[in-house]
C-alpha cells in the first residue's frame, strides 16, 4: 500500500509534549500537511493539513489527553475560519454515515 501525499507535500515532522498542539496554522507551505510526533515516544499526535494560501485547514488527531471527553482516535476537525479569523473554533467532523475521519485527508 503506497503513502499518500499532498499536493504540496509533507513538511519537516515536529516533535514536542504530549497534550500539544502543531503550532503553526497560518505561513506554511501551500497545499502541505505537517506531522507532529511525541518527543518522548515518537508516536504520531497529530497531523495538520494546509490549503493554497497556508492556512490550516484540517487536523487528525491520532492521541491526546482525553479525561473530558469519550473521543475515537483517530478523529479529525476542521478549521472554521468564518467564525473567527484569530481563533477560530476546530469543531469535530462527523461524515454522513458517521465516520469520525474523511478519507479525502491523506
Amino acid at each position: 500500500m503506497g503513502m499518500c501525499k499532498p499536493s504540496g507535500g509533507i513538511n519537516p515532522p515536529i516533535y514536542g509534549p504530549f497534550g500539544k498542539n502543531i503550532p503553526d496554522i497560518e505561513g506554511c507551505p501551500p497545499n502541505s500537511r505537517t506531522d507532529y510526533y511525541d518527543e518522548k515516544t515518537g508516536e504520531l499526535l497529530q497531523q495538520r493539513w494546509y490549503d493554497s494560501d497556508g492556512t490550516a485547514i484540517w487536523d487528525r488527531d491520532w492521541k491526546h489527553n482525553d479525561s473530558h471527553h469519550n473521543h475515537t482516535f483517530p478523529h479529525d476537525h476542521y478549521w472554521d475560519w468564518l467564525k473567527d479569523k484569530v481563533h477560530p473554533p476546530r469543531p469535530e467532523y462527523i461524515g454522513p454515515n458517521g465516520e469520525k475521519t474523511n478519507i479525502h485527508y491523506c
